[in-house]
């Protein structure tokens, strides 16, 4: 699934599911232009010829380890890569001192965090959609 609109600074931001191999191979295909080749290895290419974008490929739900998420990933030195994972021992695709560990936030906060970076007015409805987002996603903000 491909999200085009930025969030900070991010010019694409591209949602794999990383629950099995099959899943992942799909999203990555999917978010290749018709023109590329569909297959990973295309995708990944076409990614890493993105010079000059600031894409993020956001991997969800990359709990598997016998999954070797690495394979997955554009050789290149830009971009933003991503890995959401309940298992710790996928921290080796963090790097040095890179891994985080997030945990829910109160229903308040998230509310207010949703709010500010959504930049949407401070009124009854757009509260009302907020915390409505915010329990779809179990106040887990990334």
């Amino acid at each position: 699934m491909i999200y085009n609109y930025t969030i900070f600074r991010f010019s694409d931001i591209f949602y794999i599911d990383a629950t099995n191999q099959q899943t992942l191979e799909a999203d990555l295909l999917a978010i290749s232009p018709p023109n590329v080749e569909q297959s990973v290895a295309g995708c990944q290419q076409w990614l890493a010829n993105q010079q000059g974008q600031n894409w993020l490929l956001l991997f969800d739900n990359a709990d598997d380890v016998q999954l070797n998420l690495a394979m997955f990933f554009p050789d290149c030195r830009f971009g933003n890569i991503l890995v959401t994972t309940r298992n710790p021992q996928l921290s080796i695709h963090a790097g040095e001192n890179a891994d985080a560990k997030i945990a829910d936030m109160d229903s308040e906060d998230a509310k207010c965090l949703l709010m500010q970076i959504s930049r949407a007015e401070n009124h009854n409805e757009n509260e009302k959609i907020a915390a409505l987002i915010v329990k779809v996603i179990f106040y887990l903000f990334l």
